[in-house]
């Protein structure tokens, strides 16, 4: 399975120390180089950044022509239309904006969150809680419902204690 990243899953998935599902779970996983630009070379002191420049299965390839305004980010659009141009299985992506703009497109898209659940049906994660954990303390922003959903969805219990939300009703 050829799948595409943006940066957001590779970013959160190294700073939890899961990147390596990645490569467990798909055959080939590509990035276009404004995605890598924005997750790595920006962010060279970032939290979990060693994990990516030790990854010897991720591929960098040149951008897509970028004249073609989708209203995103470079790293998403750049994701997005290479994902297009080589007819790529899946893409990975979590902003919700970039999200519907792939499946307006005709792409199929998994977030974070998706491939860790995909990861513990899966059995290369133990546990799904104690992950989501680590990704909401980095900084991950998801809602409390969605954390509910995935953790029932795997047979696990309770959300994160520190998942927030702006309703508490």
């Amino acid at each position: 399975m050829l799948v595409v990243a943006d940066s957001s899953p590779l970013i959160y998935l190294s700073r939890v120390g899961a990147l390596h599902l990645l490569s467990a779970l798909f055959d080939e996983v590509v990035v276009p180089r404004a995605v890598w630009h924005e997750a790595v070379e920006r962010r060279p002191s970032a939290p979990g950044i060693d994990a990516l420049h030790q990854v010897r299965w991720l591929r960098v390839l040149d951008d897509p022509s970028l004249e073609l305004d989708l209203g995103l980010d470079p790293g998403e659009t750049a994701a997005i239309l290479l994902a297009e141009s080589l007819r790529a299985d899946l893409l990975l992506i979590d902003e919700r904006v970039g999200r519907k703009v792939a499946q307006a497109r005709g792409l199929a898209v998994r977030g974070t969150l998706g491939v860790l659940v995909q990861a513990r049906q899966l059995a290369l994660l133990p546990a799904l809680k104690p992950v989501l954990d680590a990704l909401v303390a980095a900084g991950f922003r998801i809602a409390p419902a969605l954390i509910r959903e995935a953790l029932a969805h795997v047979g696990e219990g309770a959300e994160p204690a520190n998942a927030t939300s702006t309703d508490r009703s």
